[in-house]
Order: structure tokens, then C-alpha cells, then sequence
């Protein structure tokens, strides 16, 4: 019912804001800036697509996250995988995740890091007190954005000298501590930015230290430890009117125990992840022709295990009392893999990204060209003696490029017509397998704009993904016990989405008294993808040995359709502010017409807080109702299950006691709601209370 009401209450409020006055009111969440959409700046409740910001200030006032899932999750459409033993993240938009699905960006640098486990397919690592602000562009709209991303794009932008220092100050100091009272989590903090002239320069560094949390029952997680260092540096040169060279360094390691699933082989972890961009850019009024872009940049992602304990495991062969084919099988022997034993997988990321848009303008109609290219390579490698590790996520080379070409057409301030193409190749090396394909993408949008504040839009993306390394080149045995066969798939074929959506934007100010501001976007969309790819049994005559229980591969083993609403509103008022998003997803193998284990559950978030004493307070509520996914074949994969439905509740509060000190809390999950996310290894947090202290000093 829910979902019925969402078009109701979108015309309700329509109806309302036509009779209100238009003022110039606060800057409020939809109206943060998105790049993904388009590659122009435009904020997200302008955008022709599912686009959502998260700004800075609600990062700092509503959040002080200690992972970047509790902020993805409150957007509609998102969703996030991670598991206790690992500090990475998993960013699932509209059902689709894994192996790039989803495009991954930090500073512009892509996140291509993948290890085969009983988790995801794709994970990224980011501290979240590096951040500026969090984009989220949904579907393959984002067509001109890059390669891949079939399920959409997540942009994080990092802190720049702008975000610490104020006005007429040349150099600023800022350290932040907190204290979690589920795991006994720690963070210090510690940020500095100077400005001369036309250089400014910032750097963060951060430490984390966290114990095994309890879920809502109690229950100690085992494994849910880390200790995590990060830190960066982000510099700025105009060098004259128009130019700007940036440059950022970024090294995050966290050291952890990995243990694949309960009662397995337990590895002490540390990861490292170090990137480097460099960007240029040129934009002035005076040259319409010219607002051009450059970027390259380095991510390189080393992990290192070392087993903590040896095991002797039972290695099973057919029965010599009986044929060898079909089983009963027996033990045949036994392997050790001695504590000490060490592994490591490393996926290094190159990549480039060059455009400009050249605008003209021929009397009521104005239009922006936009034109470039952009290319990345991977290489994996990865190294493991004792367990195949380096089997099951094999080393290799995958280059991807492409280029892109599109117009945005304005009419009258009222109509907006969008076209767009991409071409896209790709190339995978390894062992004696060399694949490779190419495709034209297009893109299509209009937009009309009857009545001020009023937009309606719908558009038709097609996007396309190349297999992955690991897809194209597995080959090897699972470590016992379980005793299975992957095999590499040099045939596979890219998936293709072709996505179909339309939507509605609102934008008023003076709503319901002169300096508010309401903003709402709603969205129904449809993705069906062609030649999606998945791990399935083998059948026919089996390549592995006998006593093996099955053989898998990656095959194009099927057509998928998603589609689904989402909804996000914002009313500010400035003493008082209201907050509401909202996603109903459904997907189906078109073949089997069974549902899919990747869809999340339906999800309404409310957020509700006010603003008091000349604004130096902050505080409010975020309530999260999440159904039961129960639509799949449960064991479809090796950590399918079906997730119980859940509500929790968090609060927030931000004092600024002086221009020195600001207090934070949070308190979440405040009835110790015992849950589990969609796809999730194992139980969130339960009851958890953080306290922030934040110290600046600034010099003008």
C-alpha cells in the first residue's frame, strides 16, 4: 500500500507548492551537485535521472559514519554488502552488483578490486572522514560516465582546503575524536589545510581501532575487529583565471583476521590500498567552447594473508569397491596447510579520462556538446601455494576504452532533449585465453518543464559491461572439504542493459512560509540485461576428475529483468527539517521466472530534526523500515538465505559549543533490534552510542 500512496502524495504536494510563492530559499539535500548524469555540474533535483547527493554538512551532522554502508543505505535504490570479517564495501544499485556492475570512483579513480570468497564479487576500501560528498547516479543513464556500469555509478569526492578552512583564513588545524560503546571503537583524527595565493594544500591522517561488536541478542561477532590507518593529501594550483591542477594521494591499510565462514581456516589480513590523481582543468565564462577535463590516475589494492593455524584435511576419491563412476567416494589421503602459509591478491588499476563540452546558444535554444574519451587496465595478480587461492581468482589483464559524444539541447528554459552514444572495446589476457569485443550504446532523454518547479522526464540508456578477469579466466579446485572443479569460460559474451525509466522532479521554495524549500524526485524504472552472467553447474561429460562433486563455470546463462519506484523527498524549513526516501525493487530470471537473490528488500527511511540556538544545534531521528526478501530460490548461491523484515531507529545531535569545539552523538539501533541485512554474512550491530569531539583553530 505504501507503494500506491507515493504518486498520491507526489501530486498532493505538486498541488500544494503551485499556490506557494517562489522565493530564494536554503540549499537543501536534492539540490547538491551531480557530475555522474552527464559529466556537467547540475544539482540532483535538476537532473533527468535517479541522482542523489549526500553534502558534507549531513555527513557531519547527521552520520560521523565509521563505514561508508550507513550512509549508502538511507538512499533510495541502494543498497550495501559487507561482512564482519572485512573492513571493504559492496555498493548494490537496483538489484545489480559485482564485478564492476556498478562503477566505483574515488577522486575519479575507479575501484576495481574483486577476491572470489563466500562475499562479494567487487569491494572498495574508503574512510569516511575523507569525504566531501557522496553522488549516487542509478541505471545505465550515466552512459557517458564510463564503462560498465549497467546498475549505475558511486562518486566520492574527498575533503578539499575549502571544507576546513573559512573565509579570509590562510591556514586551519582540525582534529576529531569519537568513542563507540559497541566494540569499543576508537577514532582519531587529525586534518590541516593551508591556503597562498592561488595553491591551497590539505591532509588528513586517521586511526581506527575497533573490538568484536555484539548483535542485538549479545552476541559477540567474532571477527568484526580491525585496526585501520588511513590518510591523504589533496593539493590546488590556478596557475591563471580558468586553470586548475589538482593533485591527491590517498593511503588506507587495515589489518584484520579473515575466517571465510564459521569454524574455517582463520588469516591475519592486511590491506592496502594507495591511489594517485591528477587532474586539470580549464573553465571560463569568456570561452563557451572550451570547459575541458583531464584526469589520470593509479589504485593499487594489495591484500596479504597469513594462516594463523594449520589444518589437515581429508582428500576424497573414488571407492575401489565400487566403479568409479558414480560415487560412493572414501578418503584417500590428507593435506596440510601449515600455519605460517601466506597468500596475497593485488589488482592494479590504471586509467585516464579526457572531455570537454563546447555551448552555443542560437536564440531560445541553447545546447552543450559534450565529447571525449576515456580507458582503464587492470592487472591481477595473485599468488597462493597451499589452497588455490590464486585459482579461484586468477591473475590477468583486462583493457577497457571507450568514447562518448553528446548533446543536451534546451528549449525556451522548458525542454530538454538528450542523445547520446558510446562506444565501448574491451580486451582480457591470460594463460593462452585472449578475448575481446566492442558496442555502440545509446542514450536518449526528454524533459519538460510545463509549470516552474514542475519537470517531468524519461529516457532510454542502454549500457555494457565487459566480463571481468575473473569470470573469463577461472580455473582450479576448491580447497577441501568441499570438493568441486571451476573452469575458465574463454566465450563469454558482455552483458548488455537496456534500461527504460521516467520520472518526476519537484523544486519549490516558500512552501509553507517565505525561507523554506521542498524537494522531491520520484522515479519507476525497467533494466532488462541480456546475456547476464553467473556461475552455474556444468553439464554434460565433467573435465575434473571423478570424485569431484560438480564442475562450475561463468556462462551468459541468462536474461534478467529489474525494475522497480523510487522516491526521495526533502522539506527544510530551516528550524526544522523532514526527510523521506523510499525503493520497491523486484527482480526475475526471465528464463526460470525465478526472483533474484541480488534484489534488496523494499526500504522506507524517514528522517525527521530541528535546528535550535542560531542553528548551533542539530538534532533529529532517522526511522528504517526494511521488508522480508524472501523472492528466490534459497541456496542459490553458497551464502543465499532469506532476510527477515526489521525497523530500527537511530538519533543524531550536533552542538557547536564555539567557533573551537562541536559535540556529536549517535545512537544506533536504540531498541537493539537483532538483524541482518540482504546478503549480509552476519548480524548488524545491535545498540551502539557515539560520542565526537570535534577541535578547529583557524588563522586570517
Amino acid at each position: 500500500m505504501v507503494w500506491l500512496l507515493i504518486p498520491t502524495l507526489l501530486s498532493a504536494a505538486s498541488i500544494v507548492v503551485l499556490s506557494s510563492g517562489v522565493v530564494r530559499a536554503q540549499e537543501i539535500q536534492l539540490d547538491g551537485i551531480v557530475v555522474t548524469v552527464s559529466k556537467i555540474d547540475e544539482s540532483a533535483i535538476d537532473a533527468l535521472a535517479g541522482a542523489s547527493t549526500v553534502s558534507k554538512e549531513t555527513l557531519d551532522t547527521q552520520f560521523q559514519a565509521d563505514s561508508v554502508s550507513k550512509i549508502l543505505n538511507t538512499i533510495p535504490g541502494v543498497a550495501t554488502q559487507e561482512t564482519a570479517r572485512d573492513t571493504a564495501q559492496a555498493v548494490n544499485i537496483r538489484g545489480l552488483q559485482d564485478f564492476g556492475r556498478v562503477n566505483v570512483l574515488i577522486e575519479g579513480a575507479r575501484q576495481n578490486f574483486q577476491r572470489s570468497g563466500h562475499s562479494a564479487n567487487g569491494t572498495f576500501y574508503v574512510e569516511p572522514e575523507m569525504l566531501q560528498r557522496v553522488e549516487v547516479t542509478r541505471g545505465p543513464t550515466a552512459t557517458i560516465y564510463g564503462s560498465g556500469a549497467i546498475g549505475g555509478v558511486v562518486a566520492f569526492e574527498l575533503l578539499d582546503a575549502d571544507s576546513i578552512l573559512k573565509p579570509g583564513e590562510y591556514a586551519a588545524i582540525q582534529s576529531r575524536t569519537r568513542y563507540a560503546s559497541n566494540g569499543d571503537g576508537k577514532l582519531a583524527s587529525g586534518t590541516g589545510a593551508i591556503r597562498v595565493g592561488n595553491f591551497d594544500i590539505v591532509g588528513q591522517i586517521n586511526g581506527r581501532w575497533n573490538r568484536d561488536y555484539e548483535d542485538g541478542d549479545g552476541v559477540v561477532v567474532p571477527g568484526s575487529n580491525d585496526e585501520t590507518g588511513s590518510g591523504m593529501v589533496k593539493a590546488r594550483w590556478r596557475p591563471a583565471e580558468g586553470h586548475e591542477i589538482t593533485g591527491t594521494i590517498v593511503d588506507f591499510n587495515s589489518k584484520f583476521v579473515d575466517q571465510a565462514e564459521a569454524g574455517g581456516s582463520l588469516r591475519d589480513t592486511d590491506v592496502d590500498n594507495t591511489q594517485f590523481t591528477l587532474g586539470y582543468t580549464f573553465s571560463r565564462p569568456d570561452t563557451p567552447l572550451l570547459d575541458f577535463s583531464a584526469k589520470v590516475y593509479k589504485n593499487r589494492t594489495n591484500m596479504e594473508q597469513t594462516r594463523l593455524t594449520s589444518s589437515t584435511v581429508p582428500i576424497f576419491g573414488p571407492n575401489p569397491a565400487f566403479p568409479p563412476v558414480p560415487p560412493p567416494f572414501t578418503i584417500i589421503g590428507f593435506d596440510t596447510f601449515p600455519a605460517g602459509a601466506s597468500r596475497n591478491f593485488t589488482v592494479d588499476t590504471e586509467g585516464v579520462d579526457v572531455f570537454n563540452t563546447s555551448r552555443f546558444e542560437f536564440g531560445s535554444a541553447r545546447m552543450a556538446l559534450t565529447y571525449g574519451a576515456d580507458a582503464f587496465r587492470d592487472e591481477v595478480s595473485n599468488y597462493d601455494l597451499y589452497e588455490g587461492g590464486d585459482e579461484l581468482t586468477p591473475s590477468g589483464k583486462r583493457t577497457v576504452y571507450g568514447s562518448f559524444i553528446q548533446s543536451h539541447w534546451t528549449f525556451f528554459d522548458r525542454i530538454d532533449l538528450i542523445g547520446a552514444l558510446r562506444y565501448d572495446n574491451y580486451e582480457i589476457k591470460g594463460g593462452t585465453t585472449n578475448l575481446s569485443d566492442d558496442r555502440v550504446s545509446p542514450k536518449i532523454t526528454a524533459g519538460v518543464t510545463p509549470v516552474e518547479g514542475f519537470t517531468l522526464f524519461a529516457t532510454y540508456a542502454e549500457g555494457f559491461r565487459a566480463p571481468a578477469v575473473t569470470e573469463t579466466l577461472i580455473s582450479g579446485l576448491h580447497a577441501p572439504p568441499a570438493n568441486f572443479n571451476l573452469i575458465p569460460n574463454p566465450n563469454l559474451r558482455p552483458e548488455v542493459a537496456h534500461n527504460v525509466e521516467g520520472g518526476v522532479n519537484l523544486k519549490y521554495n516558500g512552501v509553507l512560509k517565505q525561507d523554506d524549500a521542498f524537494r522531491a524526485k520520484f522515479t519507476a524504472f525497467r533494466n532488462k540485461v541480456d546475456d547476464y552472467i553467473d556461475q552455474v553447474y556444468v553439464e554434460g561429460p565433467n573435465p575434473a576428475p571423478v570424485f569431484l562433486d560438480d564442475t562450475l563455470q561463468y556462462q551468459n546463462v541468462r536474461n534478467a529483468t529489474l525494475e522497480g519506484v523510487e522516491f526521495e523527498a526533502a522539506y527544510d524549513a530551516r528550524s526544522w527539517f523532514l526527510g523521506l526516501s523510499a525503493h520497491h525493487i523486484r527482480g526475475t530470471n526471465d528464463d526460470t521466472g525465478e526472483g533474484l537473490y541480488s534484489v534488496p528488500a523494499d526500504q522506507i527511511i524517514l528522517t525527521v530534526g530541528f535546528r535550535a540556538f542560531d542553528e548551533k544545534l542539530t538534532a533529529g531521528a532517522r526511522a528504517r523500515f526494511v521488508g522480508k526478501q524472501d523472492r528466490f530460490v534459497e541456496g542459490e548461491t553458497a551464502a543465499s538465505a532469506h532476510a527477515d523484515a526489521y525497523q530500527t531507529l537511530d538519533l543524531f545531535a550536533q552542538y557547536e559549543v564555539n567557533e573551537i569545539a562541536t559535540l556529536n552523538l549517535n545512537i544506533d539501533n536504540v531498541f537493539d533490534e537483532t538483524y541482518r541485512q540482504h546478503t549480509d554474512q552476519y548480524n548488524s550491530p545491535g545498540f551502539s552510542a557515539r560520542v565526537g569531539l570535534t577541535m578547529r583553530l583557524g588563522a586570517d
